[in-house]
């Protein structure tokens, strides 16, 4: 019965991590393939003609590394979770998109790329910063953008994929992440209860992490992939290609910590038996 009842609650934390680790890297697959597909090109695109205006003489070497490097910004990335986590209210609330101000990161991009334009003896005053900043933003080029996806969703969306937003918007959340890591402690503390043991709970841990690394690892991100595609074609109007690295990093994260707990509990193997040997001395 108690062997029954650990590779129950094994099998529960399994769930519980694999849930935990979509919670913490949905979010960042969903604005990477955003920012990727719909405003990457852009900015990019913009700042390097604007560039390209103010000198006319800098090759186009230059100008692609310039638009490399604003295409591998976080800034980029900053700047679409903003709009994200705008449209998503907007989805579940059933209201107009709030536009937020973006035009700080706008110029943190423009001045990442100093190093290259000085190299080319190309120097962007500030206020030349600024006015390419105003263009992306106030003057809203990229608003319109985002505003035409949030519109396609909204007004493209069924219940279902509603229900679908609703869910990654609760699966993201604070309280939600503290909740399971809640219930992961508990159900743990329960599984040393019934082995009234210190230590050998982690053999538990370390098959619940072992199960969960492989299915985060090798099936987590088909699925996600599969989803993610049919809504980028629906809503961006193209299929995508999707960063799933941070999801398969969780998976090889969790094999590395099902590693620990099983050293831990090899070591608190030998170490209660030279405390038996020992008395029976």
């Amino acid at each position: 019965m108690k062997k029954l009842l650990t590779f129950i609650l094994t099998i529960i934390i399994s769930v519980l991590i694999c849930i935990l680790c979509i919670s913490f890297s949905i979010k960042e697959v969903v604005v990477n393939t955003l920012s990727k597909e719909v405003v990457k090109k852009e900015i990019s695109s913009y700042v390097t003609n604007a560039v390209k205006e103010i000198n006319e003489t800098i090759d186009y070497e230059t100008l692609d590394e310039i638009e490399t490097n604003i295409g591998n910004s976080e800034e980029i990335d900053k700047i679409t979770e903003k709009y994200f986590n705008n449209i998503v209210d907007a989805v579940i609330n059933d209201k107009d998109i709030t536009l937020p101000n973006t035009k700080e990161e706008i110029i943190s991009l423009i001045n990442q790329n100093e190093r290259i334009l000085e190299e080319n003896n190309i120097e962007l005053t500030d206020d030349q910063k600024d006015k390419i900043a105003e263009v992306l933003t106030t003057d809203g080029r990229i608003d319109k953008i985002y505003k035409n996806v949030s519109n396609k969703m909204i007004n493209n969306m069924s219940e279902r994929e509603v229900n679908m937003v609703k869910t990654y918007d609760k699966f993201t959340s604070s309280s939600f992440r503290w909740g399971i890591i809640g219930i992961i402690i508990i159900l743990t503390v329960l599984i040393a209860l019934v082995k009234k043991t210190y230590y050998r709970w982690t053999f538990n841990l370390a098959v619940s992490c072992a199960i969960a690394g492989a299915l985060i690892a090798l099936l987590l991100p088909f699925t996600v992939e599969t989803i993610m595609l049919n809504l980028t074609e629906k809503f961006i109007g193209s299929t995508a290609t999707i960063n799933l690295n941070g999801i398969v990093n969780l998976g090889y994260i969790c094999f590395a910590i099902c590693a620990v707990f099983i050293v831990i509990y090899i070591v608190g193997n030998k170490i209660t038996n030279y405390s038996e040997r020992k008395r029976n001395y």
